[in-house]
């Protein structure tokens, strides 16, 4: 019973919003506007929220193989770094996520066809290439193209494929707008760990280009998240929903404020509170949707 909560642990829950957004608002719009199967968004949210689970167990196991995870790192603990998981039991995770996984993909492709094959298949791969590989995608500062665009775009013009069969340039800008918000969980984490990383020579764009890139960069994704917000809103011409949620922005001010000035906060706060951020954008916008 001690594993099964190391393994949940390792799976990083504060930050599964990161997966489950881009789902959730994009069914809701498809309820709306479109069409909506229920079984369908079940396995879809599943399966994307199964898909960031594997994509951290195969990161906490290769960061620990190749030197990013030490007794000096700052933030949560490394489930195999700490010695609460081993190397095997970590990949025993690994495969059963995949198989699970799997199982529900292959439902999901039997609904929309090659292109759900297409997206599954490249997620599995890109969530093995993230850190797995001589040339990983975290290793060489691609991480925030991965996670804009798996964690954004794909998840949300997928989501809209099987529930609709049709493509939406209003579901590019919902993409757009969770794909920034979840860059910055990246961001965070990267200055968080900016140290360590640069000794284990994991080439981050904050590694590359410093500390204060990695602030800018986060303002800058904090800024065009809302943009998008604005231009989605003004397509659906409602703009009751980008003024509903200005206000939760004085929150995401202050997680900004905090960032820039607080090195502590970044160690330790930063991230399980820009993951309630999301939680509560995601909610809000899903409630105006629905409306």
């Amino acid at each position: 019973m001690q594993k099964l909560g190391y393994f949940i642990y390792a799976s990083r829950p504060k930050t599964l919003i990161a997966s489950i957004a881009p789902v959730l608002i994009t069914s809701i719009y498809c309820y709306k506007f479109y069409s909506f199967n229920m079984i369908i968004f079940f396995c879809t949210i599943v399966a994307s929220a199964m898909i960031q689970i594997m994509t951290n167990f195969i990161n906490d196991l290769y960061d620990y193989r190749k030197g990013a995870d030490t007794n000096n790192r700052v933030g949560p603990n490394r489930m195999v770094q700490k010695g609460y998981l081993s190397e095997s039991d970590i990949l025993y995770g690994i495969y059963s996520v995949f198989l699970f996984t799997l199982l529900i993909g292959c439902y999901l492709v039997s609904v929309g066809g090659i292109i759900i094959l297409l997206i599954g298949f490249s997620a599995f791969l890109f969530a093995y290439l993230y850190t797995a590989t001589r040339f990983s995608i975290a290793y060489n500062g691609l991480g925030e193209v991965f996670v804009f665009l798996y964690f954004g775009i794909i998840a949300s013009l997928g989501t809209f494929y099987l529930q609709t069969f049709i493509y939406s340039s209003q579901v590019v800008l919902i993409g757009s707008i969770v794909g920034c918000l979840n860059v910055n969980l990246l961001v965070i984490n990267n200055l968080r760990d900016l140290s360590s990383d640069r000794i284990s020579k994991k080439k981050t764009l904050i590694v590359k280009f410093g500390e204060k890139f990695g602030k800018i960069e986060f303002i800058i994704m904090f800024v065009l998240a809302h943009i998008f917000l604005y231009f989605f809103s003004l397509e659906l011409n409602d703009m009751v929903i980008f003024f509903s949620i200005i206000p939760l922005s004085c929150y995401g001010m202050f997680i900004i404020y905090k960032i820039i000035y607080d090195p502590v906060f970044i160690n330790h706060s930063a991230l399980p509170l820009f993951s309630l951020y999301i939680i509560l954008f995601t909610t809000l916008l899903t409630y105006n949707l629905y409306l």
